[in-house]
């Protein structure tokens, strides 16, 4: 009878083992996939900026990056950005129309020197015929008050990558990364070291 008993716990205890064994097996996959799949689009960017930055530079031209990624840190363009959506912008060599959302270099009074992203409401021409615009926080009941114009503007936003500012900021601290990494990596370990005590146990008792 205490045979059967032991045998039962025996077994409890190695699905128990198992199933924290898949988990953190489905853990550590999960994590890297992602990571393998951020470094792809990174070098593919990345590869991309080079070759854009080459054929300017080759040709004289002063641009900015043709694909740029920026985490949103207000609440300014709620709900169609939320706080901590990244959002990824790409140059546009030409004019921008109404309804884009733009990332560009505030010269605002109460934001100067900050990046913003907000919505191009009306576009206009000063006294010497520049093209400027008039943007707009979707969240905020009014207007900016200073108009931006064309060199001032990174890009127009072509998608967004919600919540991923979360992720950014918690793997930013390398020991965050790390832990990532060691907290699935130390359960396999603990589960093959116990599966190996086990194994020498039960032949220690046939011997």
């Amino acid at each position: 009878m205490d045979v059967e008993v032991l045998s039962l716990e025996e077994e409890k205890e190695t699905h128990f083992f198992k199933d924290l064994k898949y988990l953190s097996h489905f853990i550590t996959r999960s994590f890297l996939i992602a990571v393998i799949c951020f470094i792809v689009i990174f070098v593919l960017l990345f590869i991309i900026y080079c070759v854009d930055l080459f054929i300017n530079t080759k040709n004289g031209n002063n641009k900015n990056p043709l694909f740029n990624a920026y985490v949103i840190v207000s609440p300014s363009m709620v709900p169609t950005i939320k706080i901590n959506d990244a959002v990824v912008i790409k140059r546009i060599d030409g004019n921008y129309k109404i309804g884009d959302i733009v990332t560009f270099l505030s010269s605002d009074i109460n934001y100067d020197g900050l990046t913003i992203t907000h919505r191009i409401v009306d576009k206009g021409k000063t006294n010497g015929n520049k093209l400027f615009y008039t943007t707009k926080g979707d969240n905020n009941a009014v207007n900016d008050a200073t108009p931006v114009f064309n060199e001032a503007i990174y890009g127009k936003v072509i998608f967004k990558i919600p919540k991923i500012g979360y992720i950014h900021s918690f793997l930013s601290k390398p020991s965050n990364f790390f832990l990532c990494i060691l907290i699935p990596t130390t359960i396999i370990i603990i589960y093959d070291l116990l599966r190996i005590v086990k194994m020498m146990t039960r032949t220690e008792e046939i011997i």
